[in-house]
């Protein structure tokens, strides 16, 4: 008899995202990391910022808004799940400028989604005023156009989740963003794990299936190693083992 699973439904960049997780894993790790959090708010001032970080299509964005349903199902402070994709430059923007990968000058439409393609300087802006500003926006990409929807979140709880594949890089200016984060988790998930994910993500968007395994290879993958081979320490650690979440440190 297999182990016991929690089933949710969320919104995830304009699209309906099934998701389980195994009951030993929300009990034992989600509500402990919920009520750490929630004990660092009941002693600061300002809001408490938790970095959420993984390679494409390791689940982070649901893992996100796990944290944020249950958070709200008793009374207590409430979390809310934010993430780092309505950074992206706006698709014009990437429709009329290159961008130097790997040594080579790319149109940044063919490789969507690299460090390169996102505002950081925007985005690290956004990041201190989650901590200095009580209410504020949030921009949110969103899949069903391949754009950014500006002001399209109000951002007002004590404690957030900010979800992102850069968030912990560790290359400049990137590694910058880790002083502002009060907790950090990290989802390590292999290649093989996510690949398949990848390709099917790109297929729902409308891509053809060797469109999407074309862009896989082309661009997310590049992105999965990059991220694997150069990530700060993060104070939890999560491994991606066959569909599953195992806390490896924290």
């Amino acid at each position: 008899m297999g182990e016991e699973r929690c089933h949710f439904s969320f919104m995830v960049n304009g699209y309906p995202v099934q998701a389980s997780y195994a009951q030993t894993f929300v009990d034992t790790v989600v509500y402990p990391l919920i009520e750490h959090w929630r004990s660092l708010a009941a002693t600061r001032k300002e809001r408490i910022v938790v970095f959420l970080a993984a390679p494409p299509a390791a689940g982070k964005s649901t893992l996100s808004l796990l944290f944020e349903h249950l958070s709200a199902m008793d009374g207590k402070a409430r979390i809310q799940a934010l993430g780092m994709d309505g950074f992206h430059h706006y698709q014009r923007y990437i429709l009329s400028h290159s961008v130097w990968v790997d040594g080579q000058k790319r149109a940044m439409k063919e490789v969507k989604g690299c460090p390169e393609s996102f505002d950081f300087d925007r985005l690290s802006v956004y990041v201190r005023r989650l901590k200095q500003e009580r209410c504020l926006t949030w921009p949110l990409y969103d899949r069903s156009i391949h754009d950014v929807r500006d002001d399209a979140i109000r951002v007002e709880a004590p404690i957030v989740v900010l979800e992102g594949n850069y968030l912990l890089l560790d290359e400049a200016p990137w590694n910058q963003l880790a002083v502002h984060c009060d907790d950090s988790i990290f989802i390590f998930a292999e290649e093989a794990a996510v690949r398949e994910r990848l390709i099917h993500r790109k297929m729902a968007g409308g891509m053809a299936p060797h469109e999407a395994l074309a862009f896989c290879e082309r661009s997310d993958l590049r992105n999965v190693r990059r991220i694997l081979k150069h990530v700060l320490p993060a104070r939890h650690v999560l491994q991606l083992r066959e569909g599953d979440y195992h806390l490896s440190k924290g």
